[in-house]
């Protein structure tokens, strides 16, 4: 009965210290892919610690299982909407903990690589570092 409590504990305590992202659950019943693929919706935005998240502009994400993703931003400017529209490809980084887009199949570079902070069924929350400026990005988005 004790080897099967010390196997549990040890079991518990290997799943508690495996989870790849700082902010993320440490057990998931649902792969990274699965979690990442979604339908989301931009929640919050932080710039340098600051939040310069504006409630007026839309910005809607979509993350496709064939590796291919959609960016969509909008808002209402004295009654018409206004907006930009983005799409392409994207990949896991090497060890599963950032995330890399790219704006076709063919570029070489991605365009954005964020490192996943949490990643959730319903929520996410992703990290840019800009080195040219120094400037990094803290975006929180919500499954739509």
């Amino acid at each position: 009965m004790k080897a099967v409590l010390f196997s549990l504990s040890l079991l518990t305590l290997g799943l508690v210290g495996c989870s790849k992202y700082s902010e993320g659950p440490s057990f998931s019943m649902h792969t990274r892919k699965a979690r990442l693929c979604n339908d989301w919706k931009l929640s919050d935005y932080v710039l340098n610690g600051n939040n310069v998240f504006d409630a007026a502009i839309t910005t809607k994400m979509s993350i496709d299982k064939d590796g291919t993703y959609s960016i969509s931003n909008y808002s209402n400017e004295l009654g018409q909407l206004q907006g930009t529209y983005s799409h392409g490809t994207w990949v896991f980084g090497e060890d599963e903990t950032s995330v890399l887009f790219y704006a076709d199949t063919t570029t070489v570079n991605p365009i954005h690589e964020y490192s996943i902070k949490e990643l959730r069924n319903k929520r996410m929350v992703l990290e840019e570092e800009i080195f040219q400026t120094g400037d990094l990005h803290r975006l929180t988005l919500i499954q739509q």
